[in-house]
């Protein structure tokens, strides 16, 4: 069975998400950022900073802004594993690795981001990575609790983008 891994970064409307999301995963253009063409199915490859290749799929849009539930969250993204799994044939992949953005605030009656990561580890989904874009004191303290690497951004309106996305990248250990 393929593992399903999550690189998420997180934060309330507006704090940079979906942008750090599309820089990350080469959304804004090709130029010489350490990006391969991704395979296709949505799928990226990002260059490690130790060099070789992650594959992932990235989502710009919180899953809350698209208005999936945490049940539609886990049939989206399990249906996308096993498509991916059946493109390789014979070959069995060990994870899926998917990189989101959740919002740390309510919207839509939908669940915050720590209510989506709950149910992930629950349905035996791993957490790599965390970023925290302008976190709040509440999210200091509850997103350290998943016991993943967490990365926090203060005042990342404030930020030039190249710095944002730089600090993300490097604490997910992408080059």
């Amino acid at each position: 069975m393929t593992v399903i891994r999550l690189w998420a970064v997180l934060g309330a409307s507006g704090v940079g998400k979906s942008t750090t999301v599309g820089h990350l995963a080469g959304d804004f253009g090709r130029g010489n950022n350490g990006l391969r063409r991704g395979r296709g199915g949505g799928l990226k490859e990002i260059l490690l900073r130790g060099g070789g290749y992650l594959t992932i799929h990235p989502r710009r849009q919180s899953l809350q802004e698209a208005g999936k539930t945490l049940d539609e969250s886990v049939r989206t993204i399990t249906n996308q594993s096993a498509r991916a799994a059946r493109r390789g044939g014979r070959l069995r992949s060990a994870h899926f690795n998917v990189l989101l953005a959740l919002r740390t605030d309510r919207v839509r009656g939908l669940p915050t981001a720590d209510e989506y990561l709950s149910h992930f580890v629950a349905k035996g989904w791993l957490i790599e990575a965390l970023a925290l874009l302008s976190p709040t004191s509440r999210d200091e303290h509850v997103y350290k609790l998943f016991g993943a690497p967490t990365c926090y951004v203060y005042d990342s309106t404030d930020l030039d983008i190249g710095q944002m996305v730089g600090q993300v990248r490097n604490h997910f250990g992408w080059a």
